[in-house]
């Protein structure tokens, strides 16, 4: 069991930390005594955030409201970020977001979208970051998503991206393994989130558990156990890699097939 006390004075910086995962992520980090910077387009939602924690200090749990897929505004957070604490220890790309469309009928605002966000975004948090990682090593963790190794119809500039982020992740760990910053990934399948809604909305439950051979969908709290077990002393040797965090989704052609009826 990784020992949360680890990250008690670690400076993270959480993107995508308005809502789901990134939210959660954000939370947890703070309880655990880490210094969080939350970066979102959605300025308003986080800055609500931070209102309902209500940091001692404005830097000890601060909100940025920065679109990730511009360059010049992310590279300006990270620095007030970085320069304030002298460092930062973790990143986490969790920035994304899903707009379906087949590619007959797409246009160049999603395809944009879809790669501007999910792929160009990483890389623009990642370049800014690594000098405030560079003298005392650190952990950069991608999120990327099934479907950047399970495509579905209608999401393919999406995969695509996440296929990429996936790429990514292993050239990186070799660029950066010199100054001791460990990069690795995990592909998110049915975590409950707000990007889940549509599922239940089309009350698309079961059929979703059907594909997964634990029967239940995951929670935020999972993924938040993943990231630190990835960014902490007991994964001091893994880089590089990719995990899945789905509940072994379509391990099999018939996955729920051992389930008594």
């Amino acid at each position: 069991m990784v020992n949360l006390k680890e990250f008690e004075g670690k400076v993270v910086i959480i993107t995508g930390a308005a809502q789901g995962q990134g939210e959660h992520l954000a939370k947890r980090f703070h309880e655990c005594g880490s210094k969080v910077a939350l970066m979102d387009l959605n300025e308003d939602a986080i800055k609500n955030i931070v209102e309902e924690v209500k940091p001692a200090d404005e830097y000890e749990f601060k909100a940025y409201g920065v679109n990730v897929a511009d360059s010049e505004a992310v590279t300006k957070a990270i620095d007030d970020f970085g320069k304030h604490w002298g460092r930062v220890d973790i990143l986490v790309n969790n920035a994304g977001v899903l707009h379906k469309g087949m590619v007959e009928t797409s246009t160049d605002n999603h395809i944009n979208l879809m790669i501007d966000v999910n792929l160009k975004g990483p890389m623009y948090c990642t370049r800014a970051v690594i000098p405030y990682m560079k003298e005392n090593g650190g952990n950069i963790l991608n999120v990327s998503s099934i479907l950047g190794t399970f495509p579905n119809t209608g999401a393919g500039a999406y995969g695509a991206a996440k296929a990429g982020l996936i790429i990514l992740t292993r050239c990186w760990a070799a660029e950066l393994g010199p100054y001791h910053i460990r990069v690795n990934c995990y592909a998110p399948g049915t975590i409950k989130t707000p990007m889940m809604d549509e599922i239940f909305a089309q009350h698309r439950e079961e059929s979703k558990l059907q594909q997964i051979p634990m029967r239940e969908f995951g929670d935020v709290e999972d993924a938040f156990k993943l990231v630190t077990f990835f960014c902490s002393e007991q994964a001091h040797y893994v880089n590089g890699q990719t995990i899945g965090l789905d509940g072994g989704i379509w391990a099999t052609q018939t996955p729920t097939a051992a389930w008594k009826k």
